[in-house]
């Protein structure tokens, strides 16, 4: 279940997150994946934690790259922690769009995250959308 104070239960150390920035595209949605993977095994985490953050970020960004403008990008961006990993996923969103939070996808995300947050921003370019921003955070086993 997600926990609104679980981020603050993250001992973000200062180190040096993992960002990756790929094209709004379904086809990226591998790459997206293998990174987070990747990144959460160097750091010595469990298969089942490791599904769970993937899961999660795979359905943020495929809601993002739903609603995207055309040609836009989505950023992801994960701060790894003594316990656990706090991440954020940006994207620029087709004017007036929001996220359904009633869906079974974030449903998913409410399960496998301890916390996530959605926040909208006004994207500077006229033509841009605007900004969604998604922060979440995964507490080791």
């Amino acid at each position: 279940m997600t926990d609104p104070d679980a981020t603050s239960q993250l001992s973000v150390d200062g180190g040096t997150p993992t960002v990756l920035r790929v094209p709004a595209a379904t086809d990226r949605l591998a790459l997206v994946r293998a990174v987070v993977e990747t990144a959460l095994y160097i750091e010595d985490w469990v298969l089942d934690d490791v599904i769970d953050a993937k899961v999660a970020v795979d359905e943020i960004c495929s809601q993002i790259i739903a609603a995207a403008v055309e040609g836009s990008s989505i950023q992801i961006t994960l701060q790894m922690t003594d316990n656990g990993v706090a991440g954020e996923v940006r994207g620029d969103l087709v004017d007036g769009v929001t996220l359904d939070e009633s869906s079974f996808g974030w449903r998913i995300v409410r399960t496998v995250t301890d916390s996530h947050t959605i926040t909208y921003d006004d994207a500077t370019g006229a033509d841009s959308g605007r900004t969604v921003t998604i922060r979440f955070s995964k507490v080791r086993g």
